[in-house]
């Protein structure tokens, strides 16, 4: 089948976090093998372009909205470590709330415990039908996974406002259609109770139902 269109999508992982600091993050483990793929869907390709981002508010503030003016992106995923035995579909993103520091150390947190820069709601909801695509990943085999209302107020749920906030107004602003954007919460141990290679299997297939 002829490819009629070229779609780009973003996809991040973060950098290690903790006391004490662990080698790798998962998350960043599963994206990056992601790089430079291209992916077919129907008559669509979705190139992937992948990055790891810092855990700190004000670099992450500056970054997303960089990442997002440096290509038209249709599709954006942003994965985060999260619970034991569940990837976490993330439906919501949260404004405010941001009092736990990054890896900055103590004065590492938002002024006001806020994301700065936009004029938006204090919760954004996904642009993606999250239920709905649970239930497609669900019939294509991927049992472990479930819908979640709170990203966690932190780095992860942090991010997740920027980017759809970024699509609400920069990209409502310069008419462009916002894109269809994610965050997929990843337990944070190997093989529990995929293996890396799973988990990007499942981003994939994510790109597939949402292209």
């Amino acid at each position: 089948m002829a490819i009629k269109t070229i779609k780009h999508a973003l996809l991040t992982g973060f950098e290690p976090f903790g006391t004490p600091r662990p080698s790798e993050n998962r998350s960043w483990e599963v994206v990056k093998q992601l790089a430079g793929k291209q992916i077919y869907t129907g008559d669509s390709l979705v190139v992937c372009h992948c990055y790891e981002i810092p855990v700190s508010y004000n670099p992450v503030s500056e970054l997303i909205p960089q990442l997002h003016r440096s290509q038209e992106f249709s599709i954006v995923i942003h994965c985060g470590a999260g619970v034991p035995g569940m990837v976490r579909l993330e439906k919501l993103a949260h404004r405010s709330g941001y009092i736990k520091p990054g890896n900055g150390g103590e004065s590492d947190v938002p002024a006001g415990g806020c994301v700065p820069g936009y004029d938006t709601a204090d919760v954004l909801e996904s642009t993606i039908a999250v239920d709905r695509l649970k239930d497609a990943l669900v019939e294509k085999g991927w049992s472990n996974l479930a819908v979640s209302l709170d990203a966690g107020r932190y780095l992860c749920d942090f991010t997740y406002y920027t980017s759809l906030a970024e699509g609400a107004t920069t990209y409502k602003r310069q008419k462009r259609q916002a894109p269809a954007t994610l965050f997929v919460h990843v337990p944070p141990s190997c093989n529990d109770p995929y293996s890396d290679e799973e988990l990007a299997k499942i981003v994939c297939a994510i790109l597939r139902c949402v292209a």
